[in-house]
């Protein structure tokens, strides 16, 4: 007996899971002080980097991305990642078909484990 998993169906899965690490993410920024995800601290850049990627996905799934914010105070960059999350959010619920966001999901664990360290 052979099980085959469509693209499809990996697809979403990958999707899935990059919104439980998106999700993740903003669980530590609501939890932090605003001052610490400055752009200019390492909080700061992961959290960009990862507003960056979650407006990535969502073009991928068929959103329009938008642009991003490339840096600022603590409060603008929670505040643009919260965005971001809640674009790729919305572009995952309204994407008629899966996109392939495989690439993207390496890198957001990497960024969530710099949150985390």
């Amino acid at each position: 007996m052979t099980t085959t998993i469509r693209r499809s169906e990996t697809a979403t899965r990958t999707a899935g899971l990059l919104g439980e690490v998106l999700h993740d993410a903003l669980d530590v920024a609501a939890d932090g002080d605003a001052d610490s995800f400055d752009s200019r601290t390492p909080s700061g850049r992961a959290l960009v980097s990862l507003a960056t990627l979650a407006r990535q996905a969502a073009g991928a799934l068929g959103d329009e991305p938008g642009i991003p914010v490339a840096g600022g105070p603590g409060v603008v960059v929670v505040r643009e990642f919260a965005a971001a999350v809640r674009l790729f959010d919305r572009a995952r619920a309204h994407s008629a078909e899966s996109a392939d966001v495989d690439g993207l999901l390496a890198t957001a664990k990497g960024l969530q484990a710099r949150l985390h360290g």
